[in-house]
């Protein structure tokens, strides 16, 4: 694996297939999002910071894979406000009228809110998207 620190936020790992079938994953298990995916994903953000020297914030937290022209497949890591707008205007592409309107409403007081406020709005709306989509845990209301 190769890493590339693009930022204090943002690695760059770019993996072969020789890596995939030395951790046992494929890239179809990360698209399917299979247990064996999720777990190399989080693996290997680990040694992203770990190899790169980055704090991640667990905040704002973005993922962009590319497959390369070569087979290798690229995996860049970001906590960058600018990434996570991007990715949300992203969503916006595939939104439904009733939820459209608010996420641009988000994504346009992100873009007007200094990096801390944007932070601390963008923490409030994953853990309101977590609720939404787990409205329950052993029947009770979270």
């Amino acid at each position: 694996m190769i890493y590339k620190k693009k930022s204090d936020l943002k690695v760059e790992c770019i993996v072969t297939q020789e890596d995939f079938a030395f951790l046992g994953t494929t890239l179809d298990d990360i698209l399917d999002r299979t247990e064996a995916g999720m777990c190399f994903l989080k693996r290997l953000k680990k040694l992203c910071a770990m190899t790169q020297k980055i704090e991640w914030t667990h905040i704002a937290y973005t993922l962009n894979i590319t497959v390369l022209t070569d087979g290798r497949v690229s995996f860049e890591f970001s906590e960058h406000i600018e990434d996570y707008i991007r990715s949300l205007k992203n969503s916006l592409a595939v939104a439904d009228a009733e939820t459209s309107k608010p996420l641009q409403e988000f994504i346009n007081t992100l873009e007007r809110t200094d990096e801390e406020n944007a932070r601390r709005l963008i923490a409030y709306f994953e853990k309101s998207v977590k609720n939404v989509s787990n409205p329950t845990q052993e029947g009770k209301l979270v």
